[in-house]
């Protein structure tokens, strides 16, 4: 039996994103791995630092600690004054709950502490593990989408297509307003103005009208014609608003190039959607609130650990370091 089972553990990961990313550049899995390996190797270092370091280890573990305490009491704050603005949204009472979520690690790590026991100890390694994984991915993804979020639109676009977002009342919302200013900029900065917009988005549920017809009227009221204004009304989600849009463009101008215009923070989970539904398209991102941007990257990580598994495959393969590791000391 391997010695030092984090290292070798970590070793595997790390060969594992080499490969992945010369095979597949783009997509996050490779990310996912290299925090794997990371997490892994600091799971070795932490455990022999402790012994070997005694000082050392207590100055990283209470630099660790307020590192965490303050990530949690920032999700916190910032989900309950969300809520308080917005009202009780999915998104916004999630990111109080990963707030509590971290705190409750933090008071594990505390009874622990006073509590002892191998037992408890190898599900308070685990549960640390899990949490420091899952931190460390959150903030590679949060990376990932400041920058995606930046891409510059393409040269000689002839067609920006603006996904959808929830209206306020009859008119575009906040998120949808700032998507379709970042259309209006692409357009203006050309040296010849005259892309046409394609506006995607149904009616939900809780809207009186398509959001493709609200944001139809507000191009208009900013002296757009209607001409250069096309709608896809029938969408009630990202991949269909990608698939019916392209579609629409397809069948009335061939050789056509797009940009697809959203929020900044959902910018790489559309890119994602666009390869997997087959849709050539290039995404850019229009600005968010900073108030309201840590809770939507929170809740594109949601959505992506959903979207691509192997993120929740490499959490389970994590968690059995910890076990691993206890069986192989004894």
């Amino acid at each position: 039996m391997p010695e030092y089972p984090e290292y070798l553990a970590a070793v595997v990961f790390a060969a594992g994103g080499v490969v992945n990313a010369l095979l597949a550049p783009h997509r996050f899995s490779a990310a996912v791995l290299f925090c794997l390996a990371v997490t892994s190797a600091g799971l070795g270092v932490a455990g022999r630092s402790a012994t070997a370091h005694p000082a050392i280890a207590t100055v990283l573990a209470v630099a660790a600690l307020l590192l965490a305490l303050a990530l949690g009491l920032l999700l916190l704050v910032d989900g309950v004054l969300l809520v308080r603005r917005y009202g009780p949204q999915a998104a916004l009472l999630a990111t109080g709950a990963a707030g509590c979520a971290v705190l409750a690690v933090l008071g594990l790590d505390a009874v622990f502490h006073w509590v002892g026991g191998e037992a408890f100890g190898v599900l308070v390694v685990a549960v640390n593990a899990a949490a420091g994984y899952l931190t460390l991915l959150f903030l590679v993804f949060a990376g990932y989408v400041f920058v995606r979020g930046r891409s510059a639109p393409l040269a000689e676009t002839t067609h920006v297509v603006v996904l959808g977002a929830g209206l306020n009342g009859d008119r575009p919302g906040p998120l949808l307003t700032r998507r379709l200013e970042r259309a209006l900029a692409i357009d203006a900065a050309r040296d010849t103005p005259g892309v046409v917009f394609v506006l995607s988005g149904g009616q939900g549920d809780d809207e009186v009208r398509s959001e493709a017809d609200a944001m139809a009227d507000y191009l208009r009221g900013r002296g757009v014609p209607a001409d250069r204004i096309m709608r896809e009304d029938r969408s009630v989600n990202t991949g269909q608003n990608l698939r019916f849009s392209a579609a629409l463009v397809d069948g009335t101008a061939p050789g056509h190039r797009a940009t697809v215009v959203t929020s900044g923070f959902h910018v790489y989970r559309t890119t994602l959607l666009a390869r997997r539904v087959g849709v050539p398209v290039h995404v850019v991102g229009a600005p968010t609130s900073p108030s309201y941007w840590l809770a939507a990257t929170l809740r594109e990580f949601a959505a992506i650990l959903w979207l691509d598994r192997l993120p929740l495959v490499g959490l389970s393969l994590l968690l059995a370091v910890p076990v691993a590791t206890a069986v192989f000391q004894h």
